[in-house]
């Protein structure tokens, strides 16, 4: 019997509600990879389906998250790509997405770009996925149903560049403050750049942080956040620029 195989990389959980919504129209048996801390080979049977997630880093999927989907291949598995962004640009993700899928034998019938709450300024897109958003996705998620059972393939041209856009460090500070943080070491486990000593969660190694936000989604005391010149002074502009609401875009 066929299963869903669900794979995403979400270190702020908005990339996996989107997959989920899409994955809740399918009535079947599924499975979870959740590249934040599933690093292994694997491979995905033919007559399985895979709803494939990531958010979008600066106009790229994660460094860390392209190289752990890597290990996954399929069987000319049909596969849903999305990528998911706080209002502000797709750029290369999706095209980038769907190439790396098609690489490792991945069939891609349908693709989408969806709209979340930004996970580094949270004055983006507050609220999102709302219901608008989820009543598009689950239409989409319908005719993606209808594509897989007729089984013809992604048709619509997909907007992005070859080569892709280069990968981009910013320049954020990710503190801790020790008077809030409780040592459950929750931050060391989620953090898939190991950046968060073992011995010391109050420390961040900001040469290995790709700044993806597990660390401070995860922590139960609101003790991690970003910090310093350059955030304070990025967080007004790019929260001006990028307040006009933009709708997702689905492509069959």
């Amino acid at each position: 019997m066929s299963k869903l195989v669900k794979i995403f990389f979400s270190p702020s959980n908005t990339t996996k509600k989107v997959v989920d919504i899409v994955s809740d129209n399918f009535d079947f048996d599924d499975e979870t990879c959740d590249l934040l801390n599933f690093n292994s080979a694997k491979e995905i049977s033919q007559g399985d389906i895979a709803v494939v997630g990531m958010p979008v880093f600066a106009g790229r999927i994660p460094k860390t998250a392209r190289q752990r989907l890597e290990k996954i291949k399929g069987n000319n598995t049909p596969a849903i790509a999305i990528v998911n962004y706080g209002n502000a640009h797709v750029s290369d993700a999706l095209v980038e997405l769907i190439d790396v899928l098609k690489e490792n034998d991945f069939n891609v019938v349908a693709a989408a770009s969806t709209v979340s709450h930004h996970s580094i300024f949270d004055g983006v897109a507050i609220g999102r996925p709302d219901a608008s958003d989820v009543k598009k996705i689950n239409e989409f998620a319908q005719k993606c149903l209808e594509k897989i059972e007729s089984k013809e393939e992604l048709a619509s041209e997909i907007p992005g560049n070859r080569p892709y856009v280069d990968y981009k460090t910013l320049p954020f500070l990710v503190e801790c403050d020790e008077t809030l943080c409780a040592f459950c070491y929750d931050c060391v486990s989620a953090c898939p750049e190991k950046a968060i000593p073992d011995d010391d969660p109050i420390d961040t190694d900001l040469d290995l942080c790709s700044r993806c936000t597990a660390c401070i989604s995860i922590c139960p005391e609101d003790a991690r956040s970003f910090a310093g010149d350059a955030f304070e002074a990025k967080k007004p502009e790019f929260e001006n620029a990028n307040s006009e609401r933009k709708e997702p875009e689905f492509y069959l």
